[in-house]
């Protein structure tokens, strides 16, 4: 087997699965990336009158949105690398963005922060806005995990230890020529 055969993935690619990642990419730019931006640029924005542990709080839900929009994009890419690190950056970035969801909402409750017109608790309006987010990831790491256990792939990965162990145990070539 030739190197340039081994360096090849598959390219089959199922209808099912360029749809969801059709469907994941403005899933993501509006869920993980715009609405968890816009939420954490404007407590960084206010931060004069939320305080500074707001401003952290918004900081770190922008670098969840950034951990979720590479996670996502990742996802797309056919490479063992890129799936585990999809995987990685999605979960790492949701975890980040529930728990500063859960210190935003728990500080708005604390504070009595409420909507001037409707006297709605602002904290109900941060949980609709951002827990959406949990579509993406869960397509994300879905496609991802899927692309990892595909058949394809494992018989990539078989293909490619097999040529290791061939190219490891091959005939030492001759000391002295005779």
């Amino acid at each position: 087997m030739s190197k340039k055969n081994l360096k090849k993935i598959p390219s089959k690619s199922s209808p099912l699965m360029t749809a969801a990642k059709v469907i994941l990419m403005p899933l993501t730019l509006y869920f993980s990336c715009a609405v968890t931006v816009l939420s954490g640029a404007g407590l960084i924005y206010n931060r004069a009158s939320y305080g500074s542990g707001m401003a952290a709080t918004g900081f770190f839900l922008i670098a969840s949105a950034v951990f979720m929009t590479f996670g996502a994009i990742l996802c797309i890419f056919r490479k063992n690398a890129a799936n585990i690190l999809s995987i990685i950056f999605s979960s790492c970035g949701f975890i980040l963005c529930m728990a500063m969801l859960h210190k935003l909402v728990s500080h708005a409750d604390r504070c009595g922060w409420t909507d001037k017109y409707t006297l709605q608790p602002i904290s109900s309006m941060y949980k609709s806005r951002i827990l959406p987010c949990i579509i993406p990831v869960a397509l994300s790491i879905a496609v991802a995990l899927i692309q990892l256990f595909s058949y394809d792939m494992i018989q990539y990965r078989r293909q490619r230890r097999a040529e290791k162990e061939a190219k490891e145990n091959a005939p030492a070539p001759p000391i002295i020529d005779d």
